[in-house]
């Protein structure tokens, strides 16, 4: 699989707080961007586009560290260990959000529109009109706030929706494949428990590099879970593979902990 530098930098500074230190200099990225084969040079292009984008800063010279621009999404993806906390019980309504009225011809602004979205776990019921079930906790008072930090425009409308008729409740009810997700949750734990026997027998380089491959696509899995009541998706097995991902993803960090010499040269 191949990996960018712009994607190994952004992920070693995201961590960097639990391996490191607030800030980690460039040979460090660099060493970490050779497991994948990925040259120096690539490297340091790649922080110079990204502090040119704000996604990377430098206080001290040949230190970085991620940039404001990059703290939305990043805090989004770091808290995926606290998802299930966020989770209530269900009453059947939904939250929503309309977009109709919005920009389609801006395509940035329509992209992160769409991003937010996809990471808030709406689907769409209708043109303009998206929904989630109403079981997170902080309701409208945590969802629209969030959604405009992940992109969504301020003048979108977020609601609630405290009854749908039965015919369009049965096809909110539907938006999501719960066999997929479920097949999902499956897979995903059996190979990160399948690589947790295997990788304290491989070559440094090799364990760190399936532990990130592997870890990034788990992690990426569930920060993007809709994060469904038990009435729409087997709820217990998503519940098990979170358990099995943080005990995976703290064996993935001691091994990159070591593998960089982070412990000496910090």
């Amino acid at each position: 699989m191949n990996v960018s530098a712009k994607s190994i930098i952004l992920e070693i500074l995201s961590v960097a707080p639990l391996i490191h230190g607030p800030s980690v200099p460039v040979r460090i990225l660099v060493k970490a961007a050779d497991v994948f084969d990925v040259a120096e040079n690539s490297v340091r292009v790649a922080i110079v586009r990204l502090r040119a984008e704000g996604l990377v800063e430098s206080e001290d010279r040949g230190q970085y560290q991620l940039g404001q621009a990059a703290l939305p999404i990043d805090e989004q993806v770091s808290r995926w260990r606290l998802l299930e906390g966020q989770v209530q019980p269900w009453d059947g309504s939904w939250l929503a959000c309309f977009t109709a009225d919005l920009s389609r011809t801006d395509r940035p602004a329509l992209r992160r529109r769409q991003q937010a979205l996809k990471m808030a776990g709406f689907k769409r019921l209708r043109p303009g009109l998206h929904v989630r079930p109403a079981n997170l906790k902080g309701d409208l008072a945590f969802i629209g706030p969030r959604l405009r930090q992940l992109g969504m425009e301020d003048s979108a409308v977020v609601f609630r929706i405290a009854t749908l008729e039965p015919s369009e409740d049965a096809r909110a009810r539907g938006l999501w494949d719960k066999k997929a997700l479920r097949a999902v949750y499956r897979d995903m734990k059996d190979q990160l428990e399948a690589s947790s026997k295997r990788i304290d027998e491989m070559q440094p380089e090799d364990a760190v590099r399936e532990a990130f491959l592997l870890a990034r696509e788990a992690i990426r899995w569930v920060v993007l879970d809709p994060l469904l009541p038990d009435e729409l998706v087997a709820a217990d097995d998503r519940r098990a593979l979170i358990a099995t991902l943080s005990a995976y993803t703290d064996r993935a960090l001691e091994l990159w902990r070591d593998f960089l010499n982070l412990d000496e040269e910090g």
